[in-house]
């Protein structure tokens, strides 16, 4: 799932997935797998399972 929303990936890693979700090129942002952040140098050595729960993170300015 990424963000509550269920997502089918084929592909074995965090860094992968991100890829696919057009995610490794912000700046900015945090992710987390099962409520769990993950630093930005571990993305390619995570390995994800079924289901996983990933949610991305990204702050916004607003008031």
């Amino acid at each position: 799932m990424l963000n509550s929303q269920k997502v089918l990936f084929g592909g074995e890693n965090l860094f992968e997935f991100l890829a696919l979700q057009g995610a490794c090129e912000r700046k900015g942002i945090a992710v987390a797998v099962n409520e769990e952040v993950i630093a930005k140098e571990d993305w390619l050595q995570f390995a994800l399972q079924p289901g996983d729960q990933i949610l991305i993170i990204q702050p916004t300015q607003g008031g």
